[in-house]
């Protein structure tokens, strides 16, 4: 009978510590503007110093990041963009932990949000020149 018991704990433990994976669904926001153009705010939003390493794809628009240390765990975070419409872009960000402490998810999609607010090196105004 012990042995049942013991059984039954581990079980417990074992769905109570998967659980989180299986209910971590990617969280997916909706942009008025062109895929292009949200993908050029998303590479600027994962570079230094927020996320330790970024790989995108420019041809899949696809990508994975990586956040967090030794003493915070590290976290990856995957992000993919999709076209319903040419002038809309599904940006979905998927990731195993959100949770208290850190909120992921979004802290990355506010990144890409200031980043889309920034002006584009082609929209910014021409520096101008001190005259002699």
């Amino acid at each position: 009978m012990e042995w049942m018991r013991s059984v039954r704990v581990a079980c417990v433990i074992a769905l109570t510590t998967t659980s989180a994976v299986a209910f971590a669904k990617p969280k997916v926001k909706t942009y008025p503007q062109s895929c292009n153009q949200v993908w050029a705010a998303v590479k600027t939003a994962t570079s230094s110093p927020h996320y330790n390493f970024a790989q995108l794809d420019d041809s899949q628009k696809k990508g994975l990041v990586s956040t967090g240390n030794n003493l915070t765990g590290k976290r990856y975070l995957d992000i993919t963009l999709t076209s319903p419409t040419p002038e809309t872009c599904d940006v979905a960000v998927g990731g195993v932990f959100s949770g208290f402490a850190h909120d992921d998810k979004g802290d990355l999609f506010g990144r890409i949000e200031e980043a889309m607010k920034a002006p584009s090196p082609s929209t910014a105004p021409p520096a101008t020149q001190p005259t002699k």
